[in-house]
């Protein structure tokens, strides 16, 4: 059941990402990328293979190209004797010097690698019998020509860049990035830089922002500071309509300043505001309506940890939905509490610890502006909504969300 506490509802998280990621559909554009850059793109379509992967027969090893039969029954203790050519063409009896990677010449089957030979001359003596195909890689072994190598919506990573290049691929098709916008809001913040006054601080959230957004996937620009000015804000908020996604921090709560939601249904229209997460419950979501498209908007609280925390649980799912991307998997580990950590049953909280000898220690929990407990937390702890907190001493799963 949403919960009354401040604003007039608050939605699950769960409940409000549906509602949220429902409201906007993956982006259509592509673009051509050389495959140096392909690394974590989304293929937009299949890729066939335009030939054969090895186009040729060839040597895995260093050795001699040899017919197998001819080797059948040599040892170290009874070698056999072949004479070496240096022909394209291995007749009964002959054998020919090869090196990784070297085409296997035509009457042979099979390569003995140099560790298992003695040359004599003109002649080589083998010292081990081989089987026909061994270490030899035939041509169509990896890739068929007119193969599907990789199917649309693959996230491609520095390997299968490689098998792209062997194919004699030199670019590939990928979904466009997501171009989000972020907009820093607030008469209390001044750009960095610049020396804050009593009653001001220099503007953190849209530079953690910028970065967090990279990560996830997308291409972030970060908007001129805004002032609490309900004109003001909306004719940014238009003016950022242009991009895929929105993210504003500040002013997202129901006090006297906080005017995003009201700003935001004025062009466009509220889906969530006020969500079951702490720190983090300000937190509003939606659409605005300008130019002719809908873009989604993501209202994140100015206090810097609520900030950082719903940037994660709302604003990384939103970029990988537009961008194709693989849902995040983060890595978690066991850890004993060194102390209790509260919790409110009905919201989902997550708390900052560090991780020290397999025992995590909460950090500050109380307060949501406190920035450095973000920074200097190794994982999160997340105390779900059926559970009251968890006691010293219990073993909990620490999740690494950065």
């Amino acid at each position: 059941m949403p919960l009354k506490s401040g604003f007039q509802t608050k939605t699950s998280i769960d409940k409000a990402l549906d509602i949220f990621l429902s409201s906007f559909e993956p982006l259509a554009a592509v673009e051509k990328v050389k495959i140096e850059e392909c690394d974590g793109r989304v293929l937009s379509g299949d890729i066939l293979s335009p030939r054969d992967v090895p186009h040729y027969d060839r040597s895995a090893m260093d050795g001699y190209a040899v017919r197998a039969e001819d080797t059948f029954g040599g040892s170290r203790d009874a070698g056999i004797m072949l004479k070496v050519v240096t022909a394209d063409r291995v007749n009964p009896g002959e054998c020919r010097q090869v090196h990784t990677g070297s085409p296997i010449p035509e009457g042979a089957d099979a390569v003995v690698m140099v560790e298992n030979t003695e040359p004599a001359g003109a002649l080589v003596e083998v010292l081990g019998q081989v089987s026909p195909g061994q270490n030899v890689g035939f041509r169509g072994e990896d890739v068929r020509r007119n193969d599907i190598v990789f199917r649309k919506g693959r996230q491609l990573k520095p390997s299968d860049a490689g098998l792209l290049a062997s194919m004699g691929l030199l670019e590939v098709s990928v979904y466009c990035l997501p171009k989000v916008m972020i907009i820093p809001t607030g008469e209390e913040i001044v750009p960095r830089g610049t020396e804050p006054q009593a009653g001001q601080m220099n503007e953190s959230n849209g530079v953690m922002n910028y970065l967090y957004v990279r990560r996830y996937g997308g291409m972030p620009g970060v908007h001129a500071i805004v002032v609490d000015d309900l004109d003001k804000i909306r004719e940014a908020l238009q003016e950022a309509a242009a991009y895929d996604l929105i993210v504003t921090t500040g002013g997202s709560s129901v006090g006297k300043r906080d005017l995003l939601a009201e700003a935001v249904a004025s062009v466009g229209k509220v889906l969530v505001h006020g969500v079951a997460i702490k720190p983090g419950r300000p937190v509003a979501l939606g659409y605005i309506e300008a130019g002719g498209k809908r873009t989604p908007i993501v209202c994140l609280p100015g206090y810097p940890a609520a900030c950082a925390i719903d940037s994660m649980v709302f604003v990384d799912p939103a970029v990988k939905k537009l961008g194709h991307f693989p849902a995040a998997r983060y890595r978690t580990d066991k850890a004993v509490l060194t102390r209790k950590i509260p919790s409110e049953a009905g919201y989902r909280t997550y708390t900052r610890v560090s991780v020290e000898d397999g025992k995590a220690t909460p950090l500050r929990t109380k307060g949501a502006g406190i920035l450095s407990s973000v920074s200097l937390a190794d994982g999160y702890v997340i105390v779900p909504e059926d559970r009251e907190g968890y006691d010293a001493g219990e073993t909990v799963e620490v999740v690494y969300l950065e």
